[in-house]
């Protein structure tokens, strides 16, 4: 054979290793941004973020349950949450990093956190003011509540 012949089917070669490491890395990427998008919501849905959305929510629609003693720590669930939705907000900026068609990983992320990214950027301020009537003093919550308002205006409304 050839010197011609042994270039081109090594040129055909390492081309075909590059589609099929190209198509791993996707397949790789796509699955660990579903598994994000699942550790996102399950943050926002259970554990210490759940109860704090339980704390503020007492606060606000039935706050003769809340104690001047339980105040410290709604005010740490006040923060829990917007943290949370901080860490909602950076891992769908990695999950939308990159992709430029067919985001399903991110599209999932957005309707399972969508209506309470919502729900607690319509509220966020009701609830921030109850905590300052209740405490007295002041939250300064400004850097905290970027990422909710950014996720609110990236996340797209369904209609």
């Amino acid at each position: 054979m050839s010197a011609d012949v042994w270039t081109g089917g090594t040129a055909v070669v390492s081309l075909f290793a590059l589609v099929i490491a190209l198509a791993a890395y996707r397949r790789q990427r796509r699955a660990e941004d579903f598994k994000l998008a699942r550790d996102l919501h399950s943050d926002l849905t259970s554990g210490d973020v759940a109860r704090a959305r339980e704390d503020l929510g007492t606060l606000v629609y039935d706050g003769s349950r809340i104690t001047d003693d339980d105040l410290p720590r709604v005010r740490n669930s006040y923060f829990a949450v917007l943290w949370c939705f901080e860490r909602i907000y950076a891992g769908r900026c990695a999950i939308a990093d990159g992709w430029s068609f067919g985001n399903r990983p991110l599209e999932l992320l957005d309707r399972m956190v969508g209506w309470q990214v919502r729900y607690w950027s319509e509220n966020a301020g009701d609830v921030k003011q109850a905590l300052e009537d209740r405490l007295g003093v002041e939250l300064s919550d400004g850097n905290s509540r970027l990422a909710l308002d950014a996720l609110s205006r990236a996340i797209p409304r369904a209609e």
